[in-house]
């Protein structure tokens, strides 16, 4: 199936809706997607299930006040989060990652013997990190939370670490009694309509005369935008944050901001706060940046141009013959593969995550194979699907004995 999916707004185009963040009723649609999954985070267990997975479309505005950039045609009643079949934990280089960002947040802000709360925590895999290290105790709270692959019983227990399935909200606000340390991350970038009030509500529940370090953790829209990524386009992520509109909407709640700097390659931003001593007035200034409304409006210029550049290589596999297999079933692989027509080119995708093995891809079918099956299939190349992974893929598919090219994303 060839499908367009990626069609651009021109700039003038005014938003529908007034910035969830500011109030700004000035917002600019700058970038539009058609008939896209509703969720990539989210696989299916048959091919029948999986051709007909839920569809939506992204209409992304953006707030010259702030910086904010939502998803105009959200639709919260399309998206669950009780189940995730994400996890990039099992990649040697990711694991790295989020060792060296818990032990810098332990030692730059001391934590130890304390009482850490992680809200949206996964399966829990960063907070058990932080109580290790510092000798913590720690609560998660998701209503996704499943224990990880391969962790021994007991574990939780040891560390002194519990987890509750269920929301964060006013309902739950007691889970901050004594947290000395919030972490929250990949979690506000979900949240559509109602991301103020959740850090508002946030700010509301840390109890009076306490002065918790929050550390909140989203993908980087400038990265996005600045390397033109349209595969990152996804429809779960209703929030897409700038530092400036990040540090905008802490603030505008009540807290003060200590850091917000780009990590993971840039891919993500991450931000410190705690809460401000005196309110924030009703009105924060404007942004004063013009870099980024600039990269926003030639954002839609230029993915049609990597679309079309695209276009180009997947007609040259299609009549090279060359046997193809598909490198990391997240959400790249999985805009990539509805975009293009490669179901006869592509047969399959590899994924390190046992979650996401033997399960398929929403609406191409694609089905999701163990690394150690790639050879069943006599690839003779590689389409790694996300760049940052590139190195650790092709050393493991070189251990599998796989000696041909790479492509990659």
């Amino acid at each position: 199936m060839e499908t367009e999916l990626l069609t651009t707004a021109p700039a003038t185009t005014a938003a529908t809706q007034p910035c969830p963040v500011c109030g700004s009723a000035a917002g600019e649609v700058f970038f539009e997607t058609h008939g896209v999954p509703t969720q990539s985070g989210i696989l299916w267990p048959t091919v029948e299930q999986a051709r007909h997975a839920p569809t939506t479309d992204i209409r992304l505005a953006f707030c010259p006040h702030c910086h904010y950039i939502h998803n105009e045609a959200y639709e919260a009643s399309k998206i669950t989060h009780t189940r995730n079949d994400f996890s990039l934990e099992f990649s040697p280089s990711f694991r790295a990652f989020t060792l060296g960002l818990a032990t810098d947040l332990v030692e730059r802000y001391n934590l130890r013997h304390g009482r850490i709360v992680d809200i949206g925590c996964g399966d829990g895999d960063f907070l058990r990190t932080l109580c290790r290290l510092g000798g913590n105790t720690g609560l998660g709270i998701d209503p996704g939370y499943a224990s990880p692959f391969g962790l021994p019983a007991g574990s939780n227990e040891a560390l002194g670490v519990t987890f509750v399935k269920d929301y964060f909200g006013p309902a739950t606000a007691h889970v901050l009694e004594g947290a000395t340390f919030i972490s929250c991350r990949h979690m506000l970038n979900v949240l559509a309509g109602h991301v103020t009030q959740f850090v508002r509500d946030l700010r509301a529940a840390i109890p009076a005369g306490t002065a918790p370090i929050v550390y909140v953790e989203v993908p980087n829209a400038l990265y996005d935008i600045g390397q033109q990524v349209v595969w990152n386009i996804v429809n779960e992520h209703a929030s897409w944050f700038t530092p400036a509109s990040l540090a905008y909407l802490f603030r505008s709640a009540g807290f003060e901001v200590l850091d917000v700097q780009p990590c993971w390659h840039g891919e993500y931003l991450g931000l410190t706060a705690r809460p401000a001593a005196v309110p924030a007035p009703a009105t924060l200034a404007p942004t004063d940046d013009p870099a980024t409304p600039a990269a926003v409006r030639a954002f839609g210029r230029s993915a049609r141009a990597v679309m079309e550049q695209w276009q180009d290589r997947v007609d040259e596999l299609r009549r090279s013959g060359q046997r193809v297999i598909g490198w990391g079933a997240g959400s790249r692989a999985i805009t990539f593969l509805n975009t293009f027509d490669l179901a006869d080119t592509v047969p399959a995708v590899v994924d390190i995550y046992p979650r996401r093995q033997g399960q398929f891809l929403p609406l191409t079918a694609h089905p999701v194979i163990a690394p150690e099956q790639l050879l069943d299939y006599q690839p003779d190349l590689l389409l790694i699907t996300n760049p940052t992974y590139a190195a650790e893929i092709m050393a493991q598919a070189r251990q599998l004995g796989f000696t041909g090219d790479s492509l990659v994303l």
